[in-house]
Formats: C-alpha cells, sequence, structure tokens
C-alpha cells in the first residue's frame, strides 16, 4: 500500500462493479475511504476484500439506500456528525430500469438516483466540504447523457417511458447539475466534475449476455474516478466532463443555463427543500 494519498473520500455505490474498484484503487494509494452501501452484508464482503489485496484498515461502512430522501438526509447527518473533514465525494451509484418505477418518495427511480440523490447529499455535505477545501465532488455520469432530453414538463416519464431514455434524461440531468453546482462554488476550493466511465460490464442490468464480453472491465470504468479524485492536474479544474481522464465536450444541452436554471429549480421542489439561497450564502 502506497501512503502517500491524505485524503478522506466517500463513494456510493461501493460495494461492486466501478464502485468497488474505484475504492480498491484509491485504498492501494493509502486514502481513507467511506463506503455507502444498501446492504450490509454484501459491502462488508466487499470491505474485507478490498482490506486483503491492499492491507488498508481505514476503510468504513454506511448504509443507505440512496433513492429514499429520508435516507439520504440520514446519512449526511452520519458523515456531518461521525467525520472531521471530507475531501472528495463521488457520486457512483446508479441503476437501471427497462419498465418505470419510482421511489417511496413518488419520484421516478433513475432521477431520484442519478439527479436528486446527489444533489441532495452534496448540498447537505456542502459546509463539510467548503471546511475541508481544497475538495472534490465527483459525479459518474454516462455518454448516453446524448440520448436524454429535460421535458419540463414531463421531468419523470410519465407519458410514455423508455428505459433507455429515461436513463439519458438522468445522466443529461446529473451533468447539468455538475456545472451548475460547479458555477455556484467557484473561490471556495470545492470543485465538481463528472465523467463518462466506458460502456462497462456492471450489475446494472438490462444488457445482453451477447454483448458483456465486448465491454470494458470495472477497473478500466475506474480509472477516470481515480484520476478526478487524485491528480493535481486537476486540481482547479471545475464544470467539466470528462472521458479517458480527458475533457470533452457534452451534449449541447448542457450548455443551456436557461434550461439547467429551470431544471434546478423544479429539483428543488422534488426534494422539497429551496437549496438555491444556500448556494448564494457560500459564494
Amino acid at each position: 500500500m502506497n501512503k502517500t494519498l491524505n485524503k478522506k473520500i466517500l463513494i456510493t455505490g461501493a460495494n461492486s462493479g466501478i464502485g468497488k474498484a474505484t475504492v480498491l484503487g484509491l485504498a492501494r494509494q493509502g486514502a481513507e475511504i467511506i463506503m455507502v452501501c444498501r446492504n450490509s452484508a454484501k459491502a462488508e464482503s466487499a470491505r474485507e476484500n478490498i482490506i486483503k489485496q491492499t492491507n488498508n484498515q481505514n476503510i468504513d461502512i454506511l448504509i443507505a439506500d440512496l433513492a429514499e430522501q429520508q435516507q439520504v438526509r440520514a446519512l449526511a447527518q452520519q458523515i456531518i456528525d461521525r467525520y472531521d473533514t471530507l475531501d472528495v465525494l463521488i457520486h457512483n451509484a446508479g441503476i437501471f430500469n427497462t419498465k418505470r418505477q419510482e421511489t417511496i418518495d413518488g419520484v421516478e427511480s433513475q432521477l431520484a438516483l442519478h439527479l436528486l440523490a446527489p444533489m441532495l447529499l452534496s448540498y447537505l455535505l456542502l459546509d463539510k466540504l467548503i471546511t475541508s477545501a481544497p475538495a472534490r465532488i465527483i459525479n459518474i455520469t454516462s455518454m448516453l447523457h446524448i440520448f436524454g432530453r429535460i421535458n419540463l414538463n414531463d421531468l419523470q416519464q410519465q407519458q410514455k417511458y423508455n428505459g433507455l431514455k429515461a436513463y439519458g434524461s438522468s445522466k443529461l440531468a446529473n451533468i447539468m447539475f455538475t456545472r451548475y453546482l460547479a458555477k455556484h462554488l467557484q473561490d471556495t476550493g470545492v470543485t465538481v466534475n463528472c465523467l463518462h466511465p466506458g460502456v462497462i460490464n456492471t450489475n446494472l442490468g438490462g444488457t445482453p449476455e451477447l454483448l458483456k464480453p465486448l465491454l470494458s472491465s470495472p477497473e478500466k470504468g475506474a480509472k477516470t474516478p481515480i484520476y478526478l479524485a487524485t491528480s493535481p492536474e486537476v486540481e482547479t479544474t471545475t464544470g467539466e466532463y470528462f472521458v479517458n481522464c480527458k475533457v470533452k465536450k457534452p451534449s449541447r444541452a448542457c450548455h443551456d443555463w436557461g434550461l439547467i436554471d429551470a431544471l434546478m429549480q423544479r429539483s428543488e421542489q422534488l426534494i422539497h427543500e429551496p437549496l438555491a439561497p444556500q448556494l448564494k450564502k457560500v459564494v
């Protein structure tokens, strides 16, 4: 284990796929990791495996279903109470549904997990991140955002649901959130970036078995999030979309600030909290 990386890093969806591979890579560098997972048994199994491979004992587990806003709030309070600092926040948890599903809060589940959960958790932890600055927020998004569309009149895809389009739309919203938050956190020492990890063989579901051998490994998918969490090259870079550790241009909609602001206002209504004033206080 290389003990040079003196960072406290929280990552959601951390017990499998890209999440676990990212934890493994960061643990090898000596980081202190907080794994956020839904299932305690799977989380503990992953933790034991990572410790065995890295000899890094500084790995904690917190349990939360991030699709439920009450659990996101409880998770944030645990983090605030338990840890003095937080250097990096990686939003990795993801889902893919072929049929429309709603969370306990009455929100379409892909939108809830890919936009509202990162949005709410980031906002609740802002004070912790700012006092820990320089700090980084990293959102795992997808190149499939190019298939997405933000329809403010049907944000939750109630009229005609298509799983792929809903996934793409939620990932498009995630990039918009990245740019919005980065804009409002300028000069705080907290950067916000997002990335496409590649077309990865994970347990999200929806991938035909025939195509799985053609997909990249979670280890390859972890390369860019590890880079964004650790590299001094991007210490001051913010509001960008990365592919293969390089800045790329996302779709044109990601640059429509009128639409971005409108989406954020609508999202605030869905999490029942007026968060724009909170952002204005910190800039």
